[in-house]
């Protein structure tokens, strides 16, 4: 079945505190297991990045409780299109703290496919190999 992976950034609507981003990250894996949507939310300086995918309908359920939300504004969509699998099979909403740069250099790069008519859709774009790249860094430097 076809599955679709959608990535914004915004500016949150005043600085996010611990325990503010705990209860947004509770709210959001309990909806998004219930979707079955699962992703990546980076939060630093005030701006949000949020990879999210999975069934059409679910993602688009998903993406609306996030377009309607009062805690961040000056939404930009950077990508929409179909995935071949998920990246993220066990986040129903992963979270890691970004500094302003890596959120900043995301935003900027490129998340369409160089050529979006080719029919092979399962090279990630550059902007997910970005993505993951930060993730993978992350972890090791938690380890």
């Amino acid at each position: 079945m076809d599955m679709i992976g959608v990535v914004y950034m915004s500016r949150s609507a005043r600085p996010m505190q611990p325990a503010d981003l705990d209860r947004l990250l509770m709210d959001a894996r309990t909806h998004n297991a219930e979707k079955d949507v699962t992703g990546v939310l980076l939060y630093g300086d005030s701006q949000f990045f949020q990879y999210f995918e999975g069934h059409p309908a679910d993602v688009e359920d998903v993406y609306e409780r996030i377009r309607r939300s009062t805690l961040h504004h000056e939404l930009v969509e950077l990508e929409r299109r179909r995935v071949p699998q998920r990246f993220f099979r066990k986040w129903f909403m992963g979270f890691r703290d970004a500094p302003a740069s890596v959120i900043q250099k995301l935003s900027q790069e490129q998340w369409k496919r160089e050529m979006p008519w080719a029919q092979d859709h399962s090279a990630a774009s550059p902007g997910m190999q970005q993505l993951m790249a930060f993730l993978d860094s992350a972890s090791t430097d938690e380890a």
